[in-house]
């Protein structure tokens, strides 16, 4: 073997592709120093031939010689299987001799008497088929396939074999379901609807600056009233304390805790009884602020931040001095909380503390002094220990967040709604963040995940945050990607996956470096999705697969496979000559909106504010692309008339783009509403007639990206016309099942 296929034989088994086309059908071939700097961030030496070469016979050593690998992920339907599959690796001698189990089952589930025992026994290796063979270092191997004779249902078991005088294993056996999870609605094909919105964008009547959770509350109950089934959300991940400016909820510190600054603080119990919160609040001058907070368009998060803190951390001394450790019932709910996100809460909370500490250091925890680089660090331990008050006012802020979250669901499932909450898992997290910390033996150093060039992108994108390792990530039997799930779905009826291609594919880029330096690598797509339909059912959560982009072919038909809903735009949804696609062409397992946080509002679509905006951001290569844009946006709005005028609807708009009118928004939402789509989504921006987008891509401190407030509080969204006008449309076209909440019979 030739030194190049050495590597490429290396890069292919890491399953880093060679190659690949973009969204144009440009094809692009993977450069060898990308290959090498890919593989050596999975661990696998590749700074030159050599190396290469070790690896190469490293993983094909480590591939025979261990007795199994350290994860086994099967599917079945709900009865379970009678039998688990084995394949186990042994030197020759050894075929003789017998195997030795034991089978712990997954002590969550509840499954059938006798079957949560652990039971063991012993298989005569002579008697299983031999599944491969190989000769190592004047060693032959045999790959022997056997039956395990256990009952094993849906969860994840433990399984320890060993054969006399070959190391032991240990063996995660993964048992899923076929497909995930769907409300009986939604199996049934009841076509459901309701607002999307980014819960920091809320205003309510008492707001501090931003919107909370009980701006959340308040909406899930009136949306619940006009009929709506589903309130979809921007991701509500945690962010910086120490840098409150960072605002981007798809950039977060951890995907697996919550913002506390959507805490709504006179909703927090400790406050009637703390007088130190009280007399913050009541000092000159606060009160002033929190109007001046609460009046302006733009969301001031260093101000909310300031405004919030001091407040939250004389609750929690409230809550120290009155209840913690006293045995209450809120002392009690804070210590089930704490059992239940065991060891990742209190890393976390460590974490927090330490980014605190270390502010002036660095962003990242590699700045630091090196003592605090590692969570198992005994300087960590001792920190920890040194300042446990600080420690537990981070576990605190997030049992309050997760209660005040949870009583947005109860409203939800008291109302009826069939869906409730539809939260959004963001792609990665930041690299200087707390799961960076928290998981760097699965973080990828020196990598960025991104994508190739598309339409919305020429030059591709380069989302900044490092991606997970999928080797290690299997080795380790994907307990990362459960955590993350769940810690997802906990208060969800439905989970949107941000840029769910990633469960198959992701787009790395070397370091810093240009999208065309870039390569796919592959993942375990196939136990990753059997995980996710696992904890879907766990959780009697619906998965929605955020699926634009550059789609690989087949892709989309193996999501409707396992039932996972696509996402489809109204803007993207269009024939190869532009033309757009009739509502019967939708695909019934999918949510269908208008748009989305990074395309513009349907007003600003309609006039085109959004290129403007471009314009004056200097986003246009030269002013030719600039005028080529606003002659294609000028064609495009006679083709939305006439494709509205074809499908029946009276639509009298001439097509200038000078305004969006009220006949006009509501033909659109008329026509999406008419798919078969099972979920439609209207964004609050449009109902309002925002002119603004949320999010204008490739941009960061240019644009006042994550900061736009609604330009109505909740509470006056019932008499709102643009709100009262679409929630009629949709609840007439679309009208809410009934006897099917949250939380119905899965299919």
């Amino acid at each position: 073997m030739s030194r190049d296929d050495s590597l490429e034989t290396l890069a292919r088994h890491a399953g880093v592709s060679p190659e690949y086309w973009d969204a144009f059908g440009a094809h692009a071939v993977v450069p060898e120093a990308t290959k090498r700097m890919f593989l050596a961030g999975m661990g696998m030496a590749a700074d030159d031939d050599g190396q290469v070469d070790d690896s190469l016979r490293d993983m094909e050593w480590r591939g025979w010689t261990r007795l199994a690998p350290p994860c086994l992920v099967l599917r079945c339907e709900a009865e379970g299987l009678d039998r688990v599959p084995l394949v186990v690796s042994v030197p020759e001698p050894a075929r003789d001799r017998a195997l030795a189990w034991s089978w712990s089952p997954d002590p969550t589930v509840s499954t059938r008497p006798g079957d949560q025992q652990t039971r063991s026994g012993t298989l005569p290796l002579p008697e299983g088929a031999v599944a491969g063979e190989a000769s190592l270092d004047g060693t032959h191997y045999l790959r022997v396939s056997l039956d395990l004779p256990v009952n094993a249902t849906w969860g994840y078991h433990r399984l320890l074999l060993s054969v006399e005088g070959l190391e032991p294993a240990t063996i995660t056996v993964v048992v899923a379901p076929w497909r995930c999870y769907l409300p009986s609605a939604l199996a049934e094909g009841e076509r459901l609807w309701g607002p999307s919105v980014q819960v920091y964008a809320l205003r309510g009547r008492d707001d501090w600056g931003m919107g909370d959770f009980n701006d959340l509350r308040h909406l899930v109950a009136l949306s619940a009233r006009e009929g709506a089934s589903v309130v979809g959300l921007n991701p509500l991940h945690a962010l910086f304390p120490t840098r409150p400016g960072h605002a981007s909820p798809y950039s977060p510190s951890s995907r697996l805790f919550l913002n506390p600054l959507y805490i709504h603080v006179p909703s927090v119990p400790e406050l009637a009884e703390s007088e130190p919160a009280m007399a913050i609040m009541e000092a000159p001058g606060f009160r002033d602020r929190l109007e001046a907070l609460a009046a302006t368009p733009l969301i001031d998060h260093p101000g909310v931040h300031a405004a919030k803190w001091p407040i939250l951390e004389a609750l929690y001394e409230t809550f120290q001095t009155r209840q913690l450790g006293r045995g209450t019932e809120r002392d009690q709910a804070f210590g089930a909380f704490r059992a239940a996100r065991g060891r990742p809460l209190r890393l976390f909370a460590i974490y927090q503390t330490m980014a605190e500490v270390f502010a002036g250091d660095g962003l990242s925890y590699r700045e630091w002094p090196s003592d605090y680089h590692h969570p198992e660090a005994p300087a960590v331990t001792a920190f920890a220990e040194s300042r446990e008050d600080r420690v537990t006012f981070y576990e605190y802020l997030q049992f309050e967040a997760d209660r005040q979250l949870g009583r947005c669901t109860q409203e939800a499932r008291t109302a009826g709604m069939p869906v409730g909450l539809y939260q959004d898992l963001a792609l990665g997290s930041d690299a200087t963040g707390a799961d960076a910390w928290l998981q760097q033996d699965l973080v990828v150093d020196g990598v960025a995940v991104g994508a190739p060039p598309d339409p919305m992108n020429l030059k591709g994108q380069n989302w900044g945050f490092p991606p997970l390792n999928p080797v290690r990530l299997r080795e380790r039997a994907y307990d990362a990607f459960v955590e993350v799930l769940r810690a997802s779905m906990r208060h969800a009826g439905a989970l949107r996956i941000d840029h769910v291609l990633g469960l198959m594919r992701m787009f790395w880029i070397p370091g810093d470096g240009a999208a065309r330096d870039g390569g796919y690598v592959f993942y375990p797509f196939d136990e990753m999705l059997a995980v996710l339909s696992l904890e879907s059912h766990r959780n009697r959560c619906v998965v929605i697969g955020e699926d634009l982009g550059t789609v690989p072919d087949g892709f989309r038909e193996r999501m409707r496979q396992e039932n996972i809903l696509s996402y489809r735009l109204m803007v993207f949804e269009r024939h190869l000559d532009q033309s757009l696609k009739t509502p019967a062409e939708y695909p019934q397992m999918a949510v269908v909106a208008v748009g989305t946080h990074d395309l513009p509002t349907l007003r600003g679509y309609w006039t085109g504010h959004d290129l403007q905006v471009k314009q004056d951001l200097n986003l246009f290569p030269t002013p030719d692309v600039y005028d080529r844009e606003r002659h294609a946006r000028a064609v495009d709005r006679t083709r939305i008339l006439a494709t509205l005028r074809d499908a029946g609807l009276d639509v009298t708009d001439d097509g200038s783009g000078v305004s969006l009118s009220e006949p006009l928004s509501e033909a659109i939402h008329r026509f999406i509403a008419a798919t078969p789509s099972l979920i439609l989504l209207l964004q609050l921006e449009d109902a309002l007639g925002e002119l603004e987008q949320i999010n204008v891509p490739g941009t960061v401190n240019e644009h006042p990206n994550w900061r736009r407030r609604l330009s109505a509080p909740v509470e006056a969204l019932p008499d709102h016309p643009g709100f009262r006008a679409l929630s009629g449309v949709l609840r007439e076209a679309r009208p809410r099942p009934l006897s099917k909440a949250v939380g119905s019979a899965a299919n």
